[in-house]
């Protein structure tokens, strides 16, 4: 899962990573049939929060499809679950721990019942904190239903009957899942100069609306399918297990990209470090979204026949750390005589930041708020300070 914070990416996704025995979280489930639930979801810029309930009380659970069930380590110190093994996982940033997975005996959403389901519980509570979440409803719960958002009810339907879903063939696709958690990935078409499909992971906790791995970059440069926009060496993801480590990375426009036959004009995006390209939870914006994990399957039904997604780019990443915010990286060689990595930034448009909680960052719509301009204050490493004006461009 993802989030920006003015261009900076905040991802929850996890990997299992297999060592000397293979472990899947896809255990567990629902006995009932026939089933149909729909319920309110929590819109919070990036990602649906979502109430369940476990042994009667209710908690807040973000409904991520680029995830596995996730549990807190508070909520663990509370239920007490059965840890079933420890096994590593990764983060979007590739980075690994080693986690304990519980067997959470009952976890009930609407109507619907799962019991024995497979949940991490990772060590760090910084981002449930901040999103005042107790975890994570993953894919591996929802691989035999059928799940249904619907950003203009804010609503989310769970059922296994899609003869109620009103779906139309024309607006589906054939759907994979991954072995160890049942992710669904989608095949997304891009057209630049040349073209070509992408296996995408389709990701609710992602923030934006399209992020490329690296590894398809590369293996697509040839083609020219995306224009690169800007290069740059830094730091702009944070990830379950917190900041990955420096890696050059790209700002790309596609000219087209093509979900199901809906066209989406002029997307900008970045690179990740991650194994995935992502669809996120912006895609929602632009049209009822359907997960058949069930029957594999992937529908798009749009709101409008196709989308225009100019939009300009500031030429700095900011991150924050420390209860301060930084520059994670910049994008334009003329402002590396002006601005440094790691310079801290005092203030932006006379905006005092000199004491910020990563939390405060996290929720806060965009930094720049919705600006064309900005002017910073910095600080560098030696203690010098001065202002700059940035353009969105």
């Amino acid at each position: 899962m993802r989030i920006f914070f003015a261009i900076l990416l905040l991802t929850l996704s996890s990997t299992l990573s297999y060592s000397q025995e293979e472990f899947t979280l896809n255990q567990g489930g629902t006995s009932q049939k026939n089933y149909f639930t729909e319920i309110e979801y929590e819109d919070i810029r990036w990602a649906p929060i979502i109430n369940v309930t476990i042994n009667g009380k209710t908690y807040r659970f973000l409904l991520d499809t680029g995830a596995g069930n996730t549990i807190t380590k508070k909520l663990f110190d509370e239920l007490t679950p059965e840890v079933i093994k420890k096994i590593p996982i990764s983060d979007a940033n590739n980075q690994a721990d080693s986690l304990s997975i519980v067997n959470l005996k009952e976890i009930t959403i609407g109507n619907l019942v799962f019991n024995n389901i497979p949940s991490a519980v990772p060590k760090d509570s910084l981002i449930f904190d901040c999103l005042k979440i107790d975890g994570f409803i993953g894919s591996n719960m929802l691989r035999n239903s059928i799940v249904q958002f619907s950003s203009k009810t804010r609503k989310i339907v769970i059922t296994d009957q899609p003869e109620k879903l009103n779906l139309h063939q024309k607006q589906g696709t054939d759907m994979y899942l991954t072995q160890s958690q049942n992710l669904p990935l989608v095949t997304i078409a891009f057209f630049g100069k040349g073209s070509g499909t992408i296996p995408t992971l389709f990701d609710t906790g992602f923030a934006d609306f399209f992020n490329l791995a690296l590894f398809h970059f590369n293996a697509t440069q040839q083609a020219e399918v995306f224009n690169v926009q800007a290069k740059s060496r830094g730091r702009n993801s944070l990830g379950l297990y917190g900041f990955g480590t420096d890696t050059t990375q790209y700002r790309l426009q596609v000219p087209e990209l093509h979900i199901n036959g809906t066209v989406f004009k002029n997307v900008n995006h970045n690179t990740t470090v991650g194994n995935d390209s992502i669809i996120g939870a912006r895609l929602l914006d632009y049209g009822i979204v359907t997960v058949d994990y069930k029957h594999k399957k992937f529908y798009f039904e749009p709101f409008e026949t196709s989308f225009d997604l100019s939009n300009g780019w500031f030429p700095v990443t900011i991150i924050p750390k420390d209860d301060k915010i930084w520059i994670g990286m910049i994008w334009d060689e003329q402002l590396k005589d002006k601005i440094s990595l790691n310079d801290q930034v005092l203030a932006i448009d006379g905006v005092d930041y000199t004491n910020v909680s990563t939390c405060e960052i996290m929720v806060k719509p965009t930094i720049f708020n919705g600006a064309s301009q900005a002017t910073l204050t910095l600080r560098n490493a030696n203690g010098a300070t001065r202002k700059v004006t940035i353009y969105k461009k």
